[in-house]
């Protein structure tokens, strides 16, 4: 029964339609080139003159072309029916994938909270698990900042609120929010700077963009593994590197990785929780900025380098005294 009802896939249902008519149009031209020549030789029999208008050739290529016609307009079907039925796979899971991020951390507050209602904890426990729960609080957050920001860049109305920001400081400032990450999964975090320029950017939105970058970074890395963030300029942009030793990303997963929903699917990655919106709206953000991320891999294992580029501010003029 289970082979029968593949048999019915839309892909095989759309070949076969797309085999019979092509079948079926060579079927018509031979019929129809057959019985041309065969009105066309009893014509020459009997009179001359109904061989002299000869519209055989504009009629076949009218037919062909309706024909074609007819086979664009179901490969146009089977292409949008092709598109939403990955939508749909693509939205159930972003589904499945936020539920499960909502848990997790609501589930960590909960028992952190019983815990201090029904035993009796120390000072210091106490501090850990309020430490902890903050930590839980701020995924939430992250979260829900990404849901909602992911809504508006849908329909392009992302407002920014540029102000000249020194990036060294404020990359040093969001890298500090992860000293206890980096603790718990021994991480060692460096952070290499040729120079400390100033830039025109969004805070709010920006250290969306860093804070994705660096949450993917060590959650889609081992235990134990470096992540270095570098910034260098090169004359009118700034690049901004985030590296890691990570499980690495294929050739084809590099060119879909913004793309919204997508996930890459592997072994190592099964069990790894995310959205699939992070990405995406890191990328809207950073285009806003008038700037362009890109990542870079060489395979599988290899690590990962995600590459931010930002325009540099023109150096104004020194007014002389």
């Amino acid at each position: 029964m289970k082979k029968l009802r593949a048999l019915f896939h839309p892909i095989f249902v759309f070949i076969g339609v797309q085999i019979a008519w092509i079948i079926l149009m060579i079927i018509w031209i031979y019929w129809y080139i057959r019985n041309v020549q065969n009105l066309r030789g009893i014509a020459q029999r009997f009179s001359t003159v109904l061989t002299e208008p000869d519209f055989s050739w504009v009629i076949l290529a009218e037919g062909c072309f309706l024909m074609l016609l007819i086979l664009a307009g179901v490969y146009m079907i089977f292409v949008y029916w092709n598109k939403q039925s990955r939508l749909n796979e693509l939205h159930s899971n972003f589904v499945s994938s936020v539920s499960h991020e909502l848990k997790s951390p609501l589930a960590s507050l909960q028992l952190y909270l019983e815990t201090i209602k029904y035993r009796d904890v120390s000072r210091e426990e106490t501090r850990d698990f309020v430490e902890m729960m903050l930590s839980d609080t701020e995924r939430l957050s992250g979260l829900i900042d990404n849901i909602l920001e992911s809504s508006r860049t849908e329909f392009k109305n992302v407002p920014l609120h540029f102000e000249r920001v020194n990036i060294g400081e404020f990359l040093e400032e969001i890298l500090a929010r992860y000293t206890r990450l980096f603790e718990e999964r021994r991480c060692e975090a460096k952070f290499e700077m040729e120079e400390c320029p100033i830039l025109n950017i969004d805070k709010r939105a920006m250290r969306m963009v860093f804070n994705n970058l660096i949450s993917n970074a060590l959650r889609y890395s081992p235990i134990g593994s470096p992540i270095t963030i570098k910034i260098h300029n090169e004359r009118k942009s700034c690049h901004i590197d985030v590296i890691d030793r990570g499980f690495g990303l294929d050739r084809k997963d590099c060119k879909k990785i913004f793309k919204k929903f997508y996930r890459v699917r592997k072994k190592e990655t099964q069990e790894i929780a995310g959205a699939g919106i992070g990405l995406f709206i890191s990328q809207e953000i950073v285009k806003g900025h008038n700037g362009k991320i890109s990542v870079r891999s060489d395979g599988a294992g290899m690590g990962s380098t995600f590459r931010i580029t930002l325009p540099l501010p023109p150096v104004e003029p020194e007014i002389p005294k």
